[in-house]
């Protein structure tokens, strides 16, 4: 089923059709005078091994050194952070310690335009790039967003994925439904997006979409490889006031 194209404005916008003590040992009698300082040269090595088990008598207890905790694993940055261009920057809010939150102020004037939003990350002929979104917050009013890839400076080629329905659209080409049927994104889901531009074993590019813990599906295999042309970014699209996704690490 194909919808009305996506017309561009002139930073790229859309439009929105698509619609986690021991234990005692046992009691001894104390030992002869002449052998009492023997017994206690042979003990002072376990006392000492015991002071450091339980601590000195009144003392505060140390800490086995067979139990002590891992050292925790900080957390991976995310890939890129969001960078909205000259012409929206009025409509996001980018936020969080590495700039991974964006978030969109206000309703767009027009209703059925979306305002893209880039990402940092520039992605040439050659490389495997992966990234993942976590959808925050997607207003009732207006919960429509596109998520993919744009050329360098918002221009085309695009290739565009939507929240309402995952069907796809190239460039100014009408929305192709997905084929396996429709299917909304909602709060709370994680999109695990994948560009391979390796050129392996085809002639173009792929990308490459997985939400949550299901298997990738293949959005496009078109991407071009052209060794002259404009890099690939990262790109997610809003309309609605205070819709919100958050950049994390590559699964």
């Amino acid at each position: 089923a194909a919808v009305s194209p996506p017309s561009a404005m002139s930073f790229g916008s859309q439009r929105a059709h698509d619609g986690a003590v021991a234990d005692a040992g046992p009691w001894a009698p104390a030992p002869a005078a002449e052998s009492r300082a023997a017994a206690c040269d042979a003990l002072r090595p376990l006392g000492v091994f015991n002071s450091l088990l339980h601590g000195p008598v009144g003392g505060r207890a140390l800490a086995d050194p067979t139990q002590r905790r891992a050292p925790r694993a900080r957390p991976l940055p995310p890939p890129f952070m969001w960078q909205p261009s000259r012409e929206s920057a009025r409509e996001f809010e980018v936020s969080g310690q590495a700039r991974e939150v964006v978030t969109k102020l206000g309703d767009f004037r027009e209703r059925d335009v979306l305002v893209p939003v880039a990402g940092t990350l520039q992605m040439f002929r050659g490389g495997l790039y992966r990234w993942s979104v976590l959808l925050e917050r997607l207003p009732p009013h207006r919960p429509q967003l596109q998520l993919g890839v744009q050329g360098a400076g918002h221009r085309k080629p695009w290739r565009l994925v939507s929240s309402t329905r995952c069907a796809v659209a190239r460039d100014d080409e009408l929305w192709v439904s997905r084929p396996g049927g429709d299917r909304a994104l909602e709060e709370g889901d994680r999109l695990h997006f994948q560009v391979d531009l390796r050129g392996l074993h085809l002639p173009c590019g792929v990308l490459s979409l997985a939400v949550n813990s299901g298997p990738p599906e293949v959005l496009f295999d078109d991407l071009p490889l052209k060794r002259d042309g404009p890099y690939l970014m990262p790109v997610v699209l809003m309309a609605g006031d205070q819709a919100q996704v958050r950049l994390c690490p590559a699964a």
